[in-house]
């Protein structure tokens, strides 16, 4: 019995040993984890801190622009400074993350005092190029051929526009069901219409309405097939000739969201211009022909809406990317606030987030630093 006895204890001993060393080495690696958690989030946030430090300020020189940046910041006197924000946006990323030091992803947006994201200069939020984003207004999207359907794309992902195509009665989603709907939008973008004359005669009062107390309207090309048909205070018009020189236009005004330079050249597509009539007001040419000085681009009032023509949004000379231009241009036009900003989807294995106070357009802001491994 006692020779049982001792063995017994032995093994109780043994085993105790066994289990304390276990626990032991288990509570050193559980608190070495956690020390290195903690430093590794540390580092993090006192990045993100910098980073939102920098952006508010001036950044260095004060006036940078994407070549001469030392030090990106988009904050003078503690205002944001929207042309900088645009900056910024155009920056490449690995550039940015190479001028805030960082090895760590990061988005930085504003939300005003009710938590909706901002739209400034265009932008919604700059940095990690795959964090989705998205414009907060109802917009519709027409079109009458797959060939002329160049902003279809981005106004689907962009602003989650509503799509109608053409004038057919089996298509649920053609010129009818637009304007039955029309009330519903806040922007409405018809690329190359080409309205049967009953269909104009049909709807236009309810387009011209829809422009009058306030709705965004942009058209390119030929709005119906009869000529010299008139539309929110514009007649419009197919050039006789479509050859080069026909096609052949210069810039002679410079607009807040078009960039583009006087004198600068653009040879459209397609020949199609709009002439001014009294029912328009401060009516600007942005861009005419060279060949009879026609309205080639322009901008104008109708009522309390604005308007936007375009001979064409496809271009067959011109010295960038035309279309991404009027990409970036609805964007800036689209004034107001986007949808939220969304980091869940992303792959991550920490996050962190930090947050400034600023003032834009004289109202208190917030900026929003996400920063993550």
């Amino acid at each position: 019995m006692n020779s049982k006895a001792q063995a017994w204890y032995m093994d109780f001993a043994i085993a105790l040993l066994l289990f304390t060393f276990t626990l032991i080495v288990y509570l050193s690696y559980t608190n070495n984890f956690q020390k290195q958690e903690k430093g590794e989030l540390d580092v993090m946030l006192s990045d993100a801190k910098a980073i939102s430090s920098s952006l508010a300020l001036s950044g260095y020189p004060t006036n940078w622009n994407n070549i001469s940046v030392i030090r990106i910041g988009i904050a003078d006197d503690s205002k944001v400074n929207s042309t900088k924000i645009k900056y910024f946006k155009q920056m490449d990323y690995k550039k940015s993350k190479k001028l805030f030091a960082t090895p760590y992803d990061y988005v930085a947006f504003f939300v005003n005092e009710q938590e909706s994201v901002l739209n400034i200069n265009s932008v919604c939020a700059i940095g990690y190029p795959n964090v989705n984003l998205t414009y907060l207004i109802k917009s519709a999207y027409y079109y009458s051929d797959s060939a002329d359907s160049f902003l279809l794309d981005f106004m689907n992902k962009t602003f989650k526009a509503d799509i109608y195509f053409g004038d057919n009665p089996g298509n649920t989603n053609d010129i009818d069901a637009l304007i039955s709907n029309l009330s519903k939008y806040d922007f409405l973008m018809m690329e190359h219409p080409l309205l049967p004359t009953s269909v104009y005669n049909d709807y236009k009062d309810e387009i011209e309405n829809y422009s009058s107390i306030g709705g965004l309207f942009m058209i390119s090309g030929e709005l119906t097939t009869a000529q010299g048909k008139n539309l929110v205070g514009a007649d419009f018009y197919k050039k006789a000739g479509q050859s080069t020189s026909d096609r052949n236009s210069t810039v002679n005004n410079t607009d807040n969201y078009l960039s583009l330079t006087v004198g600068e050249n653009i040879v459209f597509s397609q020949a199609y211009y709009v002439e001014n009539t009294s029912n328009s007001i401060d009516f600007k040419q942005i861009a005419t022909f060279n060949l009879d000085s026609k309205n080639a681009l322009s901008k104008w009032k109708y009522g309390n809406g604005t308007v936007y023509f375009f001979s064409d949004f496809d271009v067959s000379f011109f010295n960038g990317d035309f279309v991404g231009l009027v990409q970036e241009a609805v964007k800036g036009v689209v004034e107001g606030t986007c949808n939220p900003i969304n980091v869940t989807d992303i792959s991550k294995n920490r996050l962190v987030k930090t947050e400034r106070y600023l003032t834009y357009n004289s109202k208190i802001v917030k900026m929003v630093v996400y920063l993550w491994e």
